[in-house]
């Protein structure tokens, strides 16, 4: 049995990465101004989340979220992403003094192995712009093998 390449798995990976801002009595439009973003979901404090069971949402909530394609480093879609945060460095502090304003790296695979790569670049720029990164990853735990008789 030889395990599947790193690269087959990375192609199998799916990516969000999320800027999300939580709190009480946020003004979505001037979120969307500020930041020159537009948000892909928004939640609303007591808005019904989910009938059975009843989960009702605690406070507002904005999402602007990217789908991510590239597991080196190198995703042009997370680098538009921080430029935009760096373009808005003043109305994030703003944000954060009132609010909770974090970034969120959502991986998920169904194999067992899980990576993304961050380059020094990034991870500088993250620094700079200063948000906490969650990252969260989901591994289903199936793992692709070939019983080498194939050929």
């Amino acid at each position: 049995m030889t395990l599947v390449d790193q690269e087959h798995i990375s192609t199998m990976m799916p990516g969000v990465l999320s800027l999300m801002i939580a709190g009480d009595g946020l003004d979505f439009a001037a979120i969307e101004r500020d930041l020159a973003l537009r948000a892909t979901d928004t939640r609303t404090k007591g808005e019904l989340l989910n009938k059975l069971p009843p989960i009702v949402s605690e406070e507002d909530c904005w999402l602007h979220e990217v789908q991510l394609s590239d597991q080196k480093g190198l995703d042009p879609r997370m680098h538009a992403l921080l430029s935009a945060l760096e373009a808005a460095s003043e109305a994030l502090t703003a944000l954060r003094a009132e609010h909770e304003v974090i970034l969120r790296l959502y991986l998920q695979s169904d194999y067992a192995q899980i990576f993304y790569r961050l380059m020094p670049d990034t991870l500088s720029r993250l620094a700079r712009i200063g948000l906490p990164l969650e990252v969260s990853m989901v591994s289903w735990g199936g793992l692709p093998f070939s019983t080498g008789g194939e050929g």
